[in-house]
């Protein structure tokens, strides 16, 4: 079973981009070494994000985060079914909607979809996601290598339970 690793942001908007830069150097780093990770480089929000993960038992999302109560830079993990769903029910817009309502409802559509536990995020505690530049800032570009090694320890954490369910 594939584990799918996206990289989350616009790296054409500073440090947004710091989800894209990471998935990057780890698909580097296992360089075809194993076949069952997939990566992707997204734009992309809600019900399309959703539809990209349909097939998929385990997903690792990596993506700037702006709480304004964290360090600059600092790396979070965590799963979705962790975070509350500050916006449940809200349909209005395929990019409104949030990544669990929209899994959710693709459930409820028959999707085959990940669990929340199993939808794994890296995230980069960031503030410039909307300037229009290319490249990190300097505190977001010394992130990287601890959101690299945050999301190897992901990886290793996903095969042993990958392993304990008999995958």
């Amino acid at each position: 079973m594939k584990t799918l690793i996206i990289g989350l942001g616009n790296p054409i908007l500073g440090d947004d981009g710091v989800g894209w830069e990471v998935a990057r150097r780890l698909e580097e780093h296992f360089a075809g070494q194993r076949p069952d990770l997939e990566f992707d480089y997204l734009s992309l929000g809600g019900l399309s994000l959703m539809e990209r993960m349909i097939g998929y038992r385990r997903v690792l999302l990596i993506d700037s985060l702006t709480t304004g109560t964290r360090p600059l830079g600092e790396v979070t993990t965590f799963t979705l079914d962790d975070l509350a769903d500050l916006s449940s029910g809200h349909t209005t817009a395929a990019h409104d909607t949030s990544l669990k309502t929209a899994l959710a409802t693709g459930r409820k559509l028959g999707a085959d979809l990940p669990e929340d536990r199993h939808v794994y995020i890296v995230a980069i505690e960031a503030r410039q996601v909307h300037d229009l530049q290319e490249g990190l800032t300097p505190p977001i570009a010394a992130a990287v290598p601890p959101a690299v090694q945050a999301a190897l320890d992901l990886l290793a954490q996903i095969n042993n339970h990958a392993s304990q369910e008999g995958e």
